[in-house]
């Protein structure tokens, strides 16, 4: 691309508004760093509204501490209305919610980025909203909600993008020209369902084991050697999942999830926040659908079936 076409590639990116639905963790921390760097962003928020509208946003990422004052903080999509990128960084559990909450957003220029937990989310906001370009967005970070209006990075963020049902188009690059604007590292893969997979190779143990053991961090899943090995187990049966379907996800692929994850510390999964408030589990995108796409497969995951029925049954008692 030509610099004078970048250049007003990025001007106008910077006018399109941006809304931000679910803010959370990785809403507010992505949606403030895209603000952050003169985005036009907009919160659709209610825990934290007034405050947040009142005190701005805090992040801090490593040793540094970012303050965003003032947030576009809404509490109704009507409020926002039309956008040109809407990310959804709700629940894959609250999904449902999303048929009320998207359409005062969309019009038939809008592209919808995924940064949701699982698999098949993006086909079920093309099946819902479509038909339009769905960008999904795996995230490789450890962030949580440390206070009101204030979200902490204990490391990475990292951001693979892909296209559902497409190889990666304009939106895309467009997408990835501004996280990366934004600071963020990103890079594009071609089969958003092989990212997905690999993704839920880490997702699918440390969610799952740090609820079913009542409630540990990654550390503590690491440091039991029952645990740890339970943990080897399940990412092997995933990988040999992902493989029979035809993605290339390599078995030494286990000891480098199993690296970074000792260098989190005391990091506690979404899902055991989930957990603590009572919250739904992300049981379907995270732990049911890998495991029915497995079965559709005759492909057999024991260790996933006895994991997926003990979180489901916790999750029926929240």
């Amino acid at each position: 691309m030509a610099q004078k076409d970048q250049k007003n590639l990025h001007s106008i990116n910077h006018k399109e508004k941006i809304a931000v639905i679910g803010a959370g963790a990785i809403g507010l921390f992505y949606g403030g760093l895209l603000a952050k760097s003169g985005y036009n962003v907009h919160f659709l928020m209610r825990k934290d509204l007034d405050l947040v509208k009142e005190r701005g946003l805090i992040i801090e990422w490593g040793k540094e501490t970012f303050h965003l004052y003032p947030v576009q903080a809404f509490s109704s999509t009507p409020q926002i209305g039309p956008c040109k990128w809407v990310i959804i960084a709700l629940k894959s559990s609250a999904n449902d919610v999303l048929l009320e909450l998207l359409p005062p957003l969309l019009s038939p220029e809008t592209v919808l980025v995924c940064f949701q937990n699982g698999i098949d989310n993006e086909k079920w906001l093309y099946e819902n909203f479509g038909p339009r370009v769905v960008i999904g967005g795996i995230l490789f970070v450890c962030i949580n909600r440390t206070g009101p209006g204030k979200v902490t990075n204990f490391g990475f963020g990292k951001v693979e993008l892909g296209q559902f049902n497409s190889l990666p188009g304009k939106e895309v690059n467009e997408f990835e020209s501004m996280l990366r604007n934004a600071g963020i590292a990103t890079e594009k893969v071609n089969s958003l369902e092989e990212a997905r997979w690999k993704k839920l190779v880490w997702n699918i143990p440390f969610n799952g084991l740090s609820v079913a053991a009542g409630g540990i961090d990654v550390a503590e899943i690491l440091a039991r050697p029952e645990l740890e090995r339970a943990t080897r187990e399940l990412m092997e049966e995933i990988i040999n999942a992902a493989r029979a379907m035809g993605y290339a996800i390599n078995h030494d692929f286990i000891e480098l999830q199993l690296t970074k994850t000792r260098k989190m510390g005391n990091y506690k999964p979404s899902s055991l926040f989930d957990y603590f408030e009572k919250r739904p589990l992300e049981i379907e995108a995270i732990w049911g659908r890998p495991l029915k796409k497995a079965r559709e497969k005759g492909i057999n995951l024991p260790k996933l079936q006895l994991l997926y029925a003990l979180l489901d049954s916790l999750n029926s008692r929240m």
